[in-house]
């Protein structure tokens, strides 16, 4: 057992094993009932029989070379909003964050096949007034064989291995982070540098001017209820002639990594009167500031790439009256500084910025700022206890703003 990730490894070698113990016992059972068992290869021939039986009838099967690997973690998170309740603005509610992961490998003779699939809680419908229950919410479902990874999971554009670490579940702003769809090759140049291409799920998410109505001031095409639009908050997916394109490089070095990333799109609108492309570079890297010391840090640039940019939504571009498409352009960093002051106690400060040049309305946002301070106590290798206060302020296109702080404190268990 893995103790620093509470995982369950379960082998064929395992049931080898327990075959043979059987196969043993029943051996001698026989050997004993002689006058059932003429030879020791009828009584071989017997066993065989047995556990061939014994497999068809069980509920676990896994093939010679296959490893199962599960975890996850159950994770409670309490709230308090200094300003007015805040909701799910930062993707907070009491449990919801809980997940579950079950993981394949298999030896082939061509390389190792690999699957994951993983599940939290946030895929809404639950309430807080009876069983605060939630729907389960697909995270990662993909597979990966020889460099080549298909299904869903982190956008390769996003750079998931210099992530500022918070309690806080949606993070920062101003980042890259989404899950999709994508087909993806991924190249080692050699122990220290890779490259990898991506073809990626295509959405437009943006505003339509023929939208604008009483209830939905915002323009975002979709289902709407009062002020929120629900569903994908954007164009239909069957619309988007052509595929998502990344590309990215990743260098990781002695106490640094560096990555760069780039995003091409295609938008249509959905009448297909216009169309535009959309482009995006990201930055992102570690450094080993001193001993204990580590800085990450990410900045993003593009047009036409909102929904790929946490609180970007919508921001992809708008579609005015006449039925022309208008790219959105913005911009967004992330630095984060952690200490690790032992190896159970550590404390991390993280800044970010979210800024759209192009604005549509003048309720929607022009820039966004948000501070973590985070405090972070492991007590053994699967406890994690947390504190953390959040502050933001956003500013709209007309000049007003607002500032909220909220607090919270989390208790996660690995298994």
């Amino acid at each position: 057992m893995n103790a620093n990730e509470g995982r369950l490894l379960m082998t064929r070698k395992h049931g080898q094993v327990f075959g043979l113990m059987g196969a043993t016992a029943a051996l001698a059972l026989l050997a004993a009932g002689g006058a059932q068992a003429q030879s020791i290869e009828e009584l071989r021939a017997r066993v065989e029989a047995l556990e061939a039986r014994q497999a068809e009838s069980g509920r676990v099967k896994v093939p010679v070379g296959t490893t199962i690997e599960f975890g996850g973690y159950a994770k409670l998170d309490f709230t308090y909003d200094l300003d007015q309740g805040m909701g799910d603005t930062a993707n907070i509610a009491p449990a919801r964050q809980s997940r579950f992961f079950f993981k394949t490998s298999t030896d082939t003779a061509q390389g190792p096949v690999n699957t994951h699939l993983e599940f939290d809680f946030f895929g809404g419908g639950g309430n807080q007034v009876l069983s605060n229950s939630y729907n389960p919410r697909l995270r990662h479902a993909y597979g990966t064989w020889n460099g080549i990874l298909a299904g869903q999971t982190w956008t390769n554009f996003m750079p998931i291995e210099f992530y500022p670490n918070t309690l806080d579940f949606q993070g920062p702003t101003g980042l890259p982070f989404i899950r999709q769809a994508q087909l993806r090759y991924t190249m080692p140049v050699n122990d220290q540098l890779t490259i990898s291409a991506s073809l990626e799920n295509s959405e437009f998410s943006g505003r339509n001017a023929a939208a604008i109505t009483a209830t939905n001031p915002t323009g975002l095409v979709g289902e709407t209820t009062g002020n929120v639009a629900t569903g994908n908050g954007g164009f239909n997916a069957d619309l988007d002639e052509l595929p998502d394109f990344t590309i990215a490089a990743l260098y990781k070095g002695d106490g640094f990594g560096l990555k760069a990333a780039g995003l091409l799109r295609k938008l249509n609108t959905p009448q297909d009167t216009d169309d535009e492309i959309g482009w995006g570079i990201n930055l992102s890297g570690s450094a080993d500031l001193w001993q204990g010391g580590k800085l990450v840090a990410s900045g993003t640039y593009g047009d036409g790439i909102g929904r790929y940019i946490i609180d970007g939504v919508g921001e992809d571009g708008f579609v005015d009256a006449a039925g022309n498409l208008h790219t959105i352009e913005s911009w967004g960093a992330a630095a984060q500084v952690s200490h690790d002051f032992t190896n159970q106690v550590s404390a991390a400060l993280a800044y970010s910025y979210y800024k759209v040049e192009d604005t549509f309305l003048p309720n929607t946002t022009d820039n966004l700022s948000i501070v973590h301070a985070s405090l972070f106590y492991k007590p053994n290798k699967r406890v994690l206890i947390g504190a953390e206060v959040i502050y933001g302020e956003r500013e709209l296109a007309n000049g007003q703003d607002v500032d909220a702080t909220r607090l919270q404190t989390s208790f996660q268990f690995n298994f």
